[in-house]
């Protein structure tokens, strides 16, 4: 499965770098989790995509949650899109 999450960040290119990282970290850190990219987007709703490949939904809702909790003043809002092979 895919999983593109959309996102924009008001916070500071430093704080971006801890979420980056963190990010990371999680997705390596879970069993099923077999890639995650960070992309920008040339739209203009979303500043960046995270783009994650993974065997179930399940082990993304478990890098997830080994996340910090969300600074909803740095990234005000996230959408998710999850994509099945068919």
């Amino acid at each position: 499965m895919i999983v593109i999450t959309y996102l924009d960040w008001f916070g500071t290119p430093e704080e971006f770098e801890k979420h980056k990282e963190a990010w990371k970290k999680a997705c390596k850190e879970t069993a099923g989790v077999k890639s995650t990219k960070l992309y920008t987007s040339h739209q203009a709703r979303y500043h960046y995509a995270w783009i994650t490949e993974a065997d179930t939904y399940d082990a993304v809702m478990k890098a997830n949650s080994k996340m910090p909790p969300r600074d909803r003043k740095a990234m005000t809002h996230a959408v998710t899109e999850i994509f099945t092979e068919m």
